[in-house]
């Protein structure tokens, strides 16, 4: 399922702001609120290649081990629709640099107020709309 989401890093004449289609993954199960960039979206944002206080991590990922870069509160995250704008959150980045799609977590998706109805038909409603809206997906954005 696919939201259109904002990304923005950076305060001031520094912003750097990017908007992009998000994969809402409920199995990306985080304690935390994070969004997964590839290594095209993190460009855009001058977070490619990964700056020098990212931290490195290697973890187990569909049965193999990869290594990922990890900035703390790196992002603020908000999901924009036609007719409004959901809540902005601060997330935390990681980077593979074999992501194709922007992923978000299951906490980052949770917090931003995203509720999947029916998840393989891609419809979802925000929080506060559950039982009066229906949204469709966006179409997959691919970096």
């Amino acid at each position: 399922m696919r939201v259109r989401v904002r990304l923005q890093r950076g305060t001031g004449a520094s912003t750097r702001e990017l908007e992009t289609v998000a994969l809402v993954n409920t199995g990306f199960e985080a304690d935390k609120e994070d969004a997964s960039l590839p290594a095209g979206a993190a460009a855009r944002l001058g977070l490619w290649p990964p700056p020098p206080e990212a931290k490195q991590y290697v973890v187990r990922s569909y049965g193999s081990s990869i290594q990922i870069e990890r900035l703390e509160n790196a992002l603020r995250v908000l999901v924009t629709t036609p007719d409004r704008s959901g809540p902005e959150i601060t997330a935390h980045l990681l980077l593979t640099g074999a992501d194709d799609e922007v992923v978000l977590s299951d906490s980052l998706s949770q917090a931003l107020g995203i509720v999947p109805l029916e998840p393989r038909d891609g419809v979802w409603c925000f929080h506060d709309e559950i039982g009066t809206r229906r949204r469709p997906s966006e179409p997959p954005e691919v970096w």
